[in-house]
């Protein structure tokens, strides 16, 4: 490198030096001492003759031609090196990916109401029961929260149906609540999905998880 520093600097003198003289005439008039007129004499000269004192430009040039390919080859082995740790957290991530959404698809169930109704049969509350025991027995390090859908059937106005999801989804979380879970840890929604062809497919609520 300082080979390469030392052929740029005597090259871009050199340049200064013959742009500053254009003719023997200017040379004469400037106010150089004898001294550095003489040594840029020597510096036109060598320059005009493409060689330098004491360097052997052609072994410098080749010196210096096989450091720049070193760099370039070690430059491909960063790049080729960078790609495929890319290549391995884009895999990784698409792993990870696909396992969180197997466990919150392992995770859900549904409770089912009497038309009209939000209280929790006994059917539903031992659903919820085994749903939660399966969900701790599955020792997951994920960080999720639970996430209650309560739907109701078409039978009932647009604003009675409104509460009665409401009222379905407080008696699911209410229980979950006395088996343990937090509950600033659960959401619920209550916005209807599509009705069903079977309205009593409707009178539910669906109890999942969703990883953070």
């Amino acid at each position: 490198m300082k080979k390469l520093n030392l052929f740029l600097a005597i090259a871009i003198t050199a340049s200064a030096f013959t742009s500053c003289i254009g003719s023997k005439e200017a040379y004469d008039k400037s106010k150089l001492s004898g001294f550095v007129a003489t040594q840029t004499k020597q510096i036109i000269r060598d320059a005009a003759e493409g060689s330098t004192p004491g360097v052997d430009m052609g072994k410098l040039v080749q010196e210096t031609s096989a450091e720049v390919k070193a760099l370039d080859d070690k430059m491909n082995q960063v790049n080729a090196e960078i790609k495929r740790l890319e290549s391995k957290i884009a895999s990784t991530e698409k792993v990870e990916k696909e396992a969180k959404a197997e466990f919150e698809r392992s995770n859900i169930t549904s409770v089912f109401f009497a038309l009209s109704s939000a209280t929790l049969t006994e059917a539903a509350m031992q659903e919820l029961y085994r749903w939660k025991l399966a969900l701790e027995r599955s020792n997951s390090q994920y960080n999720y929260s639970i996430v209650i859908y309560a739907s109701a059937d078409r039978t009932g106005s647009s604003k009675t149906n409104d509460i009665l999801r409401a009222k379905r989804a407080d008696s699911v979380k209410s229980f979950l609540v006395k088996l343990g879970c937090n509950a600033s840890n659960i959401q619920v929604i209550t916005s209807q999905p599509p009705y069903n062809a079977v309205e009593n497919i409707d009178r539910r609520a669906v109890v999942g998880i969703s990883v953070k």
